[in-house]
């Protein structure tokens, strides 16, 4: 029975510091493999240590205090006279173990080497594709909104016109998946995640009628998933995690995800469009919307 085995069922309280000034939160500590394992009161994991790299601090009777790192940042103080003993035979066993099996360490050395590569090129798709799961269509379309508000794009308003804008939108899509904006001095047609369809008064006014309107906003918003995939690759890993954890992207990421796509090519391919039984805008509504941006 190796010293590990014989203290793998042995557990005591303890006190943990995550950091120099953060307060001490008790857990209980019990042995893993070659691991010292940190849980909370109710038996929920919060880290591991290794115990190779475990060092004790200081010792005061039963009193130890143990840290994982060399700066002493994160410690752990254990008032428990066996599993202070249980921690300094563990760790002088597993000295041994290394100083007769040299080999050991640099196969470990060299798992651990292919374990990090593979996690780096790995990791980035992981979190991306994560983080287009669980972004639904409300949180797509919160961050849809909140990109065309970093880039403090002059969306046109006007009473008569936006009542002209929703009745043409609830009747393109009737199951209210895109939201149309029209916007002063916008170079092209754009969409952000959510099926938020940015599209310039220029363009509007030039148009022929609401078909034309109809045509762009639907090629536009089947684009709309691919900008929110877009968004995601092209941010770090730690703002994925961020996102994942919070559901929050800070708003420079924001900002420079609603840029690129501004400055991204203007869509040229169209997109299947079969027009609704009912016309989507009277005549008079449809000059209406088209002055928009006159005023």
């Amino acid at each position: 029975m190796t010293a590990i085995d014989k203290y793998t069922r042995l557990e005591a309280l303890g006190q943990w510091r995550e950091g120099p000034n953060t307060p001490p939160r008790e857990v209980v500590v019990s042995f893993g493999n070659a691991t010292l394992l940190l849980s909370d009161l109710n038996e929920n994991p919060l880290c591991h240590w290794a115990m190779a790299a475990t060092s004790r601090l200081s010792l005061d009777g039963a009193n130890a205090v143990y840290t994982p790192d060399t700066e002493g940042f994160e410690t752990l103080e254990i008032d428990d006279a066996e599993m202070v003993e249980a921690i300094a035979q563990v760790s002088r066993a597993a000295v041994n173990r290394n100083h007769r099996t040299p080999w050991l360490r640099w196969i470990f050395i060299g798992l651990l080497v292919a374990a990090t590569g593979a996690i780096f090129y790995t990791t980035p798709s992981l979190l991306q594709g994560q983080a287009v799961r669980m972004t639904g269509p409300e949180s797509a379309r919160k961050l849809g909104t909140d990109m065309v508000a970093a880039l403090e794009t002059d969306t046109c308003r006007n009473p008569q016109a936006d009542v002209a804008r929703d009745i043409f939108q609830s009747r393109l899509f009737p199951d209210g998946r895109a939201l149309l904006l029209i916007a002063r001095d916008q170079q092209h047609a754009t969409v952000f995640p959510g099926g938020v369809v940015v599209i310039g008064g220029d363009a509007l006014q030039a148009m022929r009628g609401p078909s034309d309107l109809a045509r762009l906003a639907t090629t536009l918003f089947a684009q709309s998933e691919v900008a929110l995939a877009q968004m995601f690759e092209a941010s770090s890993p730690r703002e994925l995690f961020k996102y994942i954890t919070t559901g929050q992207l800070s708003d420079e990421r924001l900002a420079q995800a609603a840029q690129s796509i501004v400055d991204g090519p203007e869509l040229r391919e169209t997109a299947e469009y079969t027009a609704p039984s009912q016309p989507l805008l009277r005549d008079q509504d449809w000059v209406t919307l088209q002055g928009i941006c006159l005023e």
